[in-house]
């Protein structure tokens, strides 16, 4: 049994990275998103397009929904599609945690695939980051970080079949807790989906 912190845990985020960087740009996503909410493409009550281009080193275009936040980020330099939850869900955080990166798996595939980004990257299927977004019940500490490292290789085994992972911490103190895992062999985007089916 998990620690009570860690079960209690709503607000996380999962974010994957696009290979190559440069070929995911942020401007040709904001209509992608617009027509993601005219066709309620996605599950989520969405909202609204924030597009923020303009700024460096951090969320460049932004799809509210009621349910959570679709990200292009390019915090730390890396460009890639996050999906931050913000209402609480039914389940264990185990079972929290596979439905948000369903979700986040589900978004990167119909990125993957839209015609006018024109096909010209992939989201790297060797590498998820954890954001813990809630800093009352996950404190960036030590404890934390051991006790949510223990719950994210419960999910990793599913994920990544077997491959050995390593989980890394990123990010400081003052930010959010951080982690990122990492498995040698890189997986299409539509086989860890499937394998959360």
């Amino acid at each position: 049994m998990m620690p009570d912190s860690i079960e209690s845990l709503q607000r996380f985020g999962l974010k994957i990275f696009a290979e190559p960087p440069a070929a995911l740009i942020p401007r040709l996503v904001v209509p992608v998103f617009h027509r993601w909410i005219q066709n309620t493409t996605v599950d989520d009550l969405l909202i609204d397009v924030a597009d923020y281009t303009h700024l460096v080193n951090g969320p460049s275009v932004l799809l509210v929904a009621h349910e959570g936040n679709y990200v292009i980020d390019q915090a730390g330099g890396r460009t890639g599609l996050a999906y931050v939850r913000k209402q609480p869900m039914q389940g264990t955080f185990t079972e929290r945690l596979a439905s948000v990166c369903r979700t986040l798996l589900a978004a990167g595939r119909l990125l993957e695939t839209d015609i006018a980004l024109g096909n010209k990257f992939s989201f790297r299927g060797n590498e998820i980051q954890f954001i813990a977004n809630d800093r009352l019940v996950s404190p960036n500490t030590s404890e934390t970080r051991s006790r949510l490292e223990t719950a994210l290789k419960v999910f990793v085994e599913k994920l990544f079949k077997g491959q050995e992972c390593t989980i890394e911490v990123t990010g400081t103190s003052a930010e959010p807790l951080t982690l990122t895992l990492t498995v040698p062999e890189s997986i299409p985007v539509e086989t860890l989906l499937m394998r959360l089916k």
